[in-house]
């Protein structure tokens, strides 16, 4: 009991106590931290995590070789590597002996070399390279890999507008086609609009003052 004028006495609060942790707690806890970061560490956990990379554009390593043989004798570095895919595909079913006569084909490539070059090494080597040489050539000018009959296979059509004949009349002839202006035109932005210019009429011309008067309904029109 306090009197008065005594300072009143502060009593220490009371600290709350603590919960206490098992040995057994503490492991566990121990064992799950050293598992999470064992998991992180873990090469396979950064390659699910890494987002994935995004496939290099250009032709397969197995077309590679007949891209780089295409580019060489048709003269055209800006082919297309799906057209080449496919181009090669069908030769392999239409041409016997393909895959072997490719290789020794590509065997004869050279750095900075033209197609001349190409098809003067081929036809030295083997009539049959020289024969192969023209048939890509002519694949891709018609986008056609030809059939024989003798053989039981059917020409096999690859490429429409992308056929490489079509090239040396782009600039005054549209690829033939039922659509205006070319296969898949509508694909492509339409022209701006435009106001004509108005047409002035044309004078009337005035009547004859000589000759033989012109009937009054002929000057009225």
């Amino acid at each position: 009991m306090n009197h008065p004028g005594s300072e009143a006495s502060v009593a220490p609060a009371a600290s709350p106590s603590l919960p206490r942790i098992s040995r057994r707690h503490a492991l566990i806890g121990l064992a799950a931290l050293l598992a999470q970061a064992g998991f992180w560490s873990n090469p396979l956990s950064a390659a699910m995590q890494a987002p994935a990379s995004v496939p290099a554009s250009g032709p397969a390593p197995a077309t590679m070789l007949f891209y780089t043989v295409s580019q060489t004798i048709t003269g055209h570095r800006d082919l297309s590597a799906d057209t080449a895919a496919r181009i090669e595909q069908a030769m392999r079913t239409n041409v016997p002996g393909f895959a072997e006569r490719l290789l020794q084909l590509g065997a004869l490539l050279v750095t900075g070399q033209e197609a001349k070059a190409l098809l003067a090494a081929a036809t030295a080597a083997d009539p049959g390279l020289r024969e192969l040489t023209l048939a890509i050539v002519a694949a891709w000018y018609t986008g056609t890999v030809a059939g024989n009959g003798a053989q039981g296979t059917k020409s096999i059509v690859v490429a429409y507008a992308e056929a490489l004949m079509y090239r040396t009349v782009a600039d005054g002839q549209v690829v033939p086609t039922y659509c205006n202006y070319g296969p898949l035109w509508w694909l492509k932005a339409p022209p701006a609009v435009r106001v004509s210019t108005p047409v002035a009429p044309k004078p009337v011309p005035a009547p004859a003052t000589t000759g033989t008067p012109e009937p009054k309904g002929k000057q009225a029109k």
